[in-house]
């Protein structure tokens, strides 16, 4: 009489227990710790960014920072960081970059530098005060340029 039981309240448990994960389509959304996240994803492209924070008083102290630099490998970019121009051109020769952020004074002066090259980075002009956001998105918009102009130039050649 007790073995009856026993298998009747086990049935009973296991059917209690494997009811709770038989939601319908959008119920698991409703569930505590499922719900939908709603943050920037990583970039499907990492890029090779290249900061000219020239210590000048003209220049945005937000790139030298390293609260950028945070915000920037958070992304999944790969972030260098330069003071001189001098430093700025032997980088520029010795490594390829996607995105180069710089002030908006030097950024033509920047430009210069790639004249004639196919495999320039895109200069990213910052202003005084950029937030991290502006920032980003103005990184995404010049790596989907760069590698536009690249598919353009591989089908020319």
């Amino acid at each position: 009489m007790k073995c009856p039981i026993r298998v009747a309240a086990l049935t009973v448990v296991i059917a209690l227990l494997a009811g709770a994960d038989l939601f319908a389509c959008g119920d698991k959304f409703l569930v505590s710790s499922r719900g939908t996240r709603y943050q920037r994803p990583k970039n499907a492209r990492a890029a090779s960014i290249l900061i000219y924070a020239n210590p000048s008083p003209d220049m945005p102290a937000v790139l030298g920072s390293p609260r950028m630099q945070s915000v920037l490998e958070h992304q999944g970019h790969h972030a260098v960081t330069v003071k001189t121009f001098e430093q700025l051109s032997a980088v520029l020769s010795s490594g390829r970059f996607d995105v180069v952020l710089a002030a908006s004074d030097v950024a033509a002066k920047i430009r210069q530098l790639f004249a004639g090259a196919s495999y320039a980075a895109v200069v990213v002009a910052v202003d005084a005060a950029p937030k991290a956001a502006s920032v980003l998105n103005a990184i995404d918009k010049a790596v989907e340029q760069r590698d536009q102009d690249l598919r353009r130039n591989r089908t020319r050649s």
